[in-house]
C-alpha cells in the first residue's frame, strides 16, 4: 500500500511528517503548511523542480525552511 508523506523543516521546531492516503491530499496540504508557514507569498518559492522522486517540494524562507511530499510502501523497505 502506498502512503504519502508530507515533511515540514522548519528551524522552529523539529522536522514533523503528516501521512495521507493519495497524493493529492498530501499536495494540497503542503500547499496549506506552506502559505501558513510563510511571512507572505513573496517568500514561497515552488519554481525549482523536485529532486527525483519528490512529489513536490517548496521553501517559505531565506533560510530554507521547506516543506515536501515523498511517496513510501507501507511496511516496505
Amino acid at each position: 500500500m502506498k502512503i504519502y508523506v508530507v515533511m515540514v523543516n522548519d528551524r522552529h521546531t523539529d522536522p514533523e511528517p503528516y501521512v495521507f492516503s493519495t497524493a493529492e491530499r498530501a499536495i494540497e496540504y503542503a500547499r496549506q503548511a506552506t502559505q501558513e508557514y510563510a511571512h507572505g507569498p513573496e517568500d514561497i518559492d515552488e519554481t525549482l523542480p523536485p529532486p527525483a522522486g519528490w512529489l513536490y517540494s517548496a521553501s517559505y524562507s531565506v533560510e530554507d525552511d521547506s516543506v515536501w511530499v515523498i511517496e513510501k510502501e507501507l511496511d516496505g523497505d
